[in-house]
């Protein structure tokens, strides 16, 4: 599952894992260490190959490169969460707030404070600044062209996701609203 900061992957992958039993794989979890210093780029890579090479997986996160093409090697289905800024800085907003106000602990001890939302690198900064270009890049890597064999969904409407969701067996097909 792939697409801009806050678009929902995190919370949508944890769903379909609860749901369908897939190893859940947030690349976020993987990519941080304590302090958020980010691991070495071998040892993620290498953290993600272990990973990747689970029978079934569902994995999350907006990574490029090697990692991009460790995960379309391995995939069956991307769901691309191709939703725009309007929608994802509201929820960006709304989390980073809610994490900095109760101290949430994210992975390897990290949590996201108010200093942290305040810097020059703060999430709240780096998300809108990147939104497009991620955009960009997931619709040029996603094309058909480049991805035989491999059935991408793209999810542009927040409304449709979880109805979509269902219609492909990842969601239960009761219940309310967004998990």
């Amino acid at each position: 599952m792939v697409g801009p900061v806050a678009a929902g992957k995190s919370t949508l992958s944890a769903a379909i894992s609860a749901h369908t039993g897939l190893l859940r794989i947030d690349l976020d979890e993987l990519f941080w260490g304590p302090n958020w210093t980010p691991l070495d780029t071998p040892v993620f890579h290498k953290a993600a190959r272990d990973r990747l090479a689970a029978p079934a997986w569902i994995a999350d996160g907006n990574y490029g490169g090697e990692i991009a093409e460790m995960l379309l090697d391995r995939a069956e289905l991307v769901l691309w969460l191709d939703l725009p800024l309007h929608v994802c800085l509201p929820r960006l907003l709304s989390r980073s707030l809610r994490r900095a106000s109760t101290g949430e602990e994210l992975f390897a001890g990290n949590r996201e404070t108010y200093r942290h939302l305040l810097a020059a690198d703060s999430i709240l900064r780096w998300g809108p600044m990147h939104h497009h270009r991620h955009q960009r890049r997931w619709s040029a890597r996603l094309h058909p062209d480049h991805t035989p064999g491999i059935k991408v969904v793209r999810l542009d409407r927040p409304a449709t996701i979880t109805p979509q969701l269902r219609r492909l067996g990842l969601l239960p097909a009761t219940g309310r609203g967004r998990p």
